[in-house]
């Protein structure tokens, strides 16, 4: 297997690169948006791009797919990593939910459900370990840890009006 490397690029995603077989470097940015942009490296020049297209989440996971997917990286909104008794789940929050356009201190998740709020991914950046004036909005995709049923409280929350 070829190496790839993954280079953290702030405010913007990853990037990560894979040298072929044949010599060749491809790449992929991954956007905290989602977005992801497939890149091909000018095979004289690797810090030039010869190609570059721009797939929106859902194309990069087809794509992903039909390569043959990849455990490196998940599907943001499904992804649940168990650790013993945790559970790490991201969340996309709903325009419908009944906490959308709240702080995280007037939705009281924790109290609630018993799940925190550990980051938040805006389209402007991150916020790892939000304060209580942070606002949930609607879209952006909270980080949330705790025991399985409190995180699943806690997504039905962010995720359903209050009348479902």
């Amino acid at each position: 297997m070829r190496k790839v490397t993954e280079t953290d690029l702030p405010g913007v995603g990853v990037r990560f690169d894979l040298e072929t077989n044949s010599g060749r470097v491809l790449g992929v940015v991954v956007h905290q948006s989602g977005r992801r942009d497939l890149v091909i490296y000018d095979s004289r020049d690797v810090d030039r791009t010869s190609e570059s297209v721009k797939l929106s989440e859902d194309e990069g996971h087809t794509l992903g797919e039909i390569l043959g997917g990849s455990p490196v990286l998940e599907r943001l909104d499904d992804a649940i990593h168990r650790l013993e008794d945790l559970v790490i789940s991201w969340i996309k929050i709903s325009s419908k939910s009944s906490l959308a356009g709240q702080t995280l201190a007037e939705a009281s998740l924790r109290a609630r459900t018993g799940a925190g709020v550990v980051a938040l991914v805006t389209d402007s950046g991150s916020i790892p370990i939000p304060g209580g004036a942070d606002r949930l909005e609607p879209g952006d995709t909270a980080v949330l840890v705790g025991m399985p049923s409190a995180v699943k409280a806690a997504t039905r929350l962010l995720t359903r009006a209050t009348s479902d």
